[in-house]
């Protein structure tokens, strides 16, 4: 496949990168359970995880269809197959800013739309595309300028192709070495008696003066689509920008690496950074090692776990990594020891904003290959109290000191809504009536939330500072009634409103 790279190497060999794509996979594969569903979703994460260049990330993205696909399934079907093709196209084109004839993509296309829904043995719809793909590969040496040129077949559809003919040697329990491929001539190779192939490929644009830039984001505040749009204005003719709320992949050409690295700060900490010049790299025509820009080693970072939108931009903005998970999405132990790997910090303070979050923080603070301090904040506002207090320039003891203080003065106030008649704390509680927590404790309850809320408030003594955190499915006149109601409970105190995002409890308030 290396051999097959018509492209000046620009991001590495697509065979090189398609192999590392695939190894990640695999890795993280054989440490799932072992169900459909739960191999299938962690061959995703190690592919996205893993990729590299152009041809990694896009079969990160193919592997991702077979995630959906599969999801809560346990035993393959051939329409199983099917949606997986489907499900594939469309996240692998969506990662591709203009998608272009004679590429791994549009072979994905041919073979997508060779298998029917009505075939119900798996091995079957395989074989279909596999002979579609045949095809496929074939005429990507005619459809793209450039493979014409050299006279080759495009190398990331030939990967492609040879992954899912090696799918279903094993299902037909024979051979598929790169040798009985080549005998029984399957797919057409570089030519080298061709008068085309020692034509100069066309020129990219994009190649002259400009970087090829790759990075992870673990628990990006934004989505792909967002952080992709934002990176077209500074990218060339490759914008890659693909993964789900735990981790971002991005790939770009462009003639100002340092602003997509500043788009990727925006969102979240950044890892596995690299910045490689492509006109040296077209110049070598070979792999260049790159240059790898590592994140700064912190002596101490913070890990805080948060329930919403709102409070991981807070939250970010505050220094830490972000985690989202609370009431009803406790994160786990992995989910957790992840985010402490993210801060890429010697020491890591972890803010679990929940009591039931507070067991898996210590299982991962055991496990950590760092130092980790679990403050025990049970409730987000806690959290967020100890987080304002968090200054990584000071002294590690000085600034866990200050974190701890600041969670310990802190009241959190809770309002939510009861779903079932109980007595809590001595009071009578019916379902559908507002309540409100004092830090954990009923204090308030009725049937106006911003009464509830006021009443909770005027039990706190002389508060300099509320911060009124309100709820994802709050409007703007809930919210100003929820402020006014703070307001008139806690004169002497200032009142900020911040959009929490947070889901179950309309508004929390941080009270310092």
């Amino acid at each position: 496949m290396n051999a097959l790279n018509v492209y000046p190497v620009p991001d590495g060999d697509t065979g090189t990168n398609m192999v590392h794509t695939m190894r990640s996979a695999l890795a993280y594969a054989r440490n799932a359970e072992p169900t459909v569903a739960a191999v299938a979703a962690a061959a995703a994460q190690g592919a996205l995880m893993g990729a590299r260049g152009n041809s990694g990330v896009i079969l990160s993205q193919i592997i991702r269809g077979l995630k959906d696909a599969l999801a809560g399934t346990d035993v393959i079907t051939g329409p199983d197959i099917c949606i997986a093709y489907a499900s594939a196209r469309e996240h692998a084109y969506k990662a591709v800013t203009q998608p272009a004839p004679g590429t791994m993509l549009s072979a994905l296309a041919d073979m997508a739309d060779s298998v029917g829904h009505g075939i119900e043995d798996p091995a079957e719809v395989l074989r279909t595309a596999v002979h579609a793909g045949v095809a496929a590969v074939a005429r990507t040496q005619d459809d793209n300028p450039m493979n014409r040129a050299a006279g080759v077949v495009d190398a990331g559809a030939r990967g492609l192709w040879l992954l899912l003919e090696g799918a279903l040697a094993k299902l037909e329990g024979r051979s598929a070495g790169p040798g009985e491929l080549e005998a029984a001539g399957r797919l057409r190779e570089v030519n080298s008696t061709s008068p085309r192939a020692h034509e100069k490929p066309i020129d990219v644009a994009s190649w002259k003066g400009a970087y090829d830039v790759q990075f992870l984001v673990p628990f990006p505040s934004r989505p792909p689509e967002a952080v992709k749009e934002k990176m077209l204005e500074f990218g060339a003719d490759c914008v890659l920008v693909v993964g789900d709320e735990t981790a971002l992949k991005v790939h770009v050409h462009t003639l100002q690496p340092d602003k997509i690295i500043a788009i990727g700060m925006s969102v979240g900490r950044i890892t596995d950074v690299v910045v490689e010049d492509l006109e040296a790299m077209a110049a070598e025509h070979e792999r260049t090692t790159g240059i790898v820009v590592p994140t700064l080693r912190a002596a101490i970072g913070v890990v805080a776990v948060v329930p919403g939108d709102g409070f991981v931009t807070v939250a970010r903005s505050l220094g830490a990594t972000a985690l989202r998970g609370g009431a009803t999405m406790n994160p786990s132990t992995q989910e957790l020891l992840d985010a402490i790997q993210a801060t890429n910090a010697d020491h890591v303070l972890v803010l679990p904003n929940d009591k039931n979050v507070i067991p898996a923080a210590r299982q991962a603070a055991t496990l950590a290959d760092r130092t980790v301090t679990v403050v025990e904040t049970r409730t987000v506002p806690q959290g967020m109290c100890a987080l304002v207090a968090f200054d990584a320039t000071h002294p590690v003891p000085d600034v866990i000191a200050a974190v701890e203080r600041a969670a310990r003065d802190a009241h959190a106030i809770e309002v939510t809504h009861a779903i079932r008649d109980s007595t809590v704390d001595g009071q009578k509680v019916h379902t559908g009536e507002a309540i409100a927590l004092l830090d954990g404790k009923l204090v308030a309850h009725g049937t106006d939330e911003a009464e509830v809320l006021a009443e909770a408030a005027g039990k706190l003594t002389d508060p300099a500072l509320l911060t009124l955190y309100v709820g994802s499915a709050v409007g703007p006149e809930r919210a100003d009634r929820a402020r006014d109601a703070l307001r008139r409970a806690c004169a002497g105190a200032e009142v900020e409103v911040v959009d929490g995002g947070q889901p179950h409890y309309p508004f929390l308030v941080a009270a310092e």
